[in-house]
């Protein structure tokens, strides 16, 4: 049976807790060392990354024998990547509806701090972070799951595993709907790269807007307070989503690539070996 079960998925959230919490307080205890007191949170990025890479690592370490090769390139079309920009604009527009929804932010002072080192921020949120997460959780995780489960059990799954590691109200719930978008197009295109392309454009919209616009970010103001009308902040999330229903209909004609195009129509046993 292909790493991971549905069993295992849940495991690996405990394996994310694990490597976070233990290496993570190892890795901040020598930034004690290194840095100044009160210093240590911009440089919070470089521990994510760090752990990251040690669960990528430890994974393949327990489980390597089992895990199927990453479908990296698949086949989506040019056209697409071209459109990545669109598509991730769309999304963002339509998403920005949960700000109705009142949600605390708990990491709402770290990311403030964060912004302190654009350079790191830009770099490591917005491009190195996306990397590893789609790696983790569109490659690893969701591309074994389609080989033994439904394809709507195994994008709901990890989608919801995605949300759960945020750790974060505010980011929980728009991390969910993302996920659900990025697996679908994985599952769709049998690539990672639009996943990658989306989630990096979207770290690096929020990372600019904390660095260059941190009295909007700090005062969490929304979209409809920015536009000023209801009208025109209604008028603009209609037309995005217009824009993003078209962009996936075109992409849901796309010819389902053949890695999963024998994805079960029912769960196999959920077995450990």
């Amino acid at each position: 049976m292909p790493y991971p079960t549905v069993k295992e998925s849940w495991g690996f959230v405990g394996w994310y807790l694990l490597v976070t919490l233990v290496g993570g307080i190892g890795l901040m205890a020598l930034l004690n060392l290194l840095t100044s007191q009160g210093h240590q949170q911009p440089y919070i990025l470089v521990v994510i990354v760090l752990c990251d890479l040690l669960l990528l690592g430890f994974l393949y370490w327990r489980y390597g024998r089992r895990m199927m090769p990453l479908q990296l390139l698949g086949k989506a079309p040019g056209w697409l990547y071209a459109a990545l920009p669109l598509l991730t604009a769309a999304a963002i527009l339509v998403l920005s509806l949960l700000d109705f929804i009142p949600l605390p932010n708990w990491g709402q002072t770290m990311f403030e701090r964060m912004a302190r080192q654009p350079v790191l921020l830009l770099l490591l949120g917005g491009i190195v972070v996306p990397v590893l997460e789609e790696v983790l959780f569109r490659g690893v995780m969701l591309q074994g799951l389609l080989r033994h489960q439904r394809p709507w059990v195994a994008i709901g799954q990890q989608a919801l595993l995605f949300g759960l590691i945020h750790f974060n109200p505010a980011q929980s719930l728009s991390a969910f709907l993302i996920g659900l978008l990025l697996g679908w197009l994985c599952y769709r295109t049998g690539s990672l790269l639009p996943g990658i392309g989306i989630h990096a454009l979207n770290n690096l919209l929020a990372s600019g807007m904390m660095i260059w616009l941190p009295e909007v970010v700090s005062s969490q103001t929304s979209l409809l307070d920015l536009l000023g009308s209801h009208w025109t902040y209604a008028g603009l999330v209609a037309l995005a989503a217009g824009v993003l229903g078209l962009l996936l209909w075109r992409i849901s004609r796309l010819t389902l690539p053949a890695a999963w195009a024998a994805a079960p129509s029912s769960p196999e046993p959920d077995l450990e070996n």
